[in-house]
């Protein structure tokens, strides 16, 4: 698994080119089977439009990618969409745009541009989420160590990512995966608090 990567939030972006509508729609799909339950949606919602091309990158490394020109001439719609996600490195992101025929034809390289400038529209107006892999851990501890805690896990790189207030304090928190239990925790509790190791996930960092 890689350590980190960058994803985009779910994004909406409209351009007009000749008459011809083209509507980037943006997602993050954390699979190939997520992306093609998105389009599916997009082409019922869109059931009329002339063209719903895509283009995506399904995984965290890279390697898992698809692309369509959906009936437009070859390598003019989903390889310059791909263009967008691979040269911003995006990882587990699907763009598709969507298009309505204005009644002028924009030629090879017209459509390329328009494509591309649809697909980078979209990706603008998301969110960039960067994303590390973090080793996620469960503890208990009194109000007054986990106020300690707290304050001290943000330098470490890592964050609180839920909390359940009691008697005392249940939490869990996540660490950058790979760098072993920091000795700073262990010191700022005495080691007296057991930290049970839960798994390992992507956060937003």
């Amino acid at each position: 698994m890689t350590e980190s990567y960058v994803t985009l939030s779910d994004a909406f972006a409209e351009i007009v080119i000749q008459r011809s509508r083209f509507l980037a729609y943006v997602f993050h799909c954390e699979s190939e089977e997520e992306c093609a339950e998105k389009l599916a949606a997009l082409r019922k919602k869109h059931y009329d439009a002339t063209h719903v091309c895509y283009a995506y990158c399904a995984d965290t490394d890279g390697r898992t990618v698809k692309f369509s020109d959906d009936g437009e001439p070859s390598s003019t719609a989903g390889a310059p969409i791909l263009s967008v996600i691979t040269k911003g490195g995006y990882r587990q992101t699907l763009i598709a745009v969507v298009r309505y025929f204005g009644g002028t034809k924009l030629g090879a390289g017209g459509l390329v541009r328009a494509y591309t400038d649809a697909a980078a529209a979209g990706a603008a107006n998301a969110e960039k989420r960067h994303m590390r892999l973090c080793t996620v851990r469960s503890a208990i501890a009194d109000y007054n160590t986990f106020a300690r805690i707290s304050a001290a896990v943000p330098g470490l790189g890592g964050k609180i990512t839920s909390v359940n207030y009691g008697e005392s304090v249940e939490f869990e928190l996540a660490l950058p995966s790979g760098s072993g239990f920091p000795a700073a925790l262990t010191d700022l509790t005495g080691g007296k608090i057991e930290f049970i190791v839960r798994g390992e996930r992507y956060e937003i960092y």
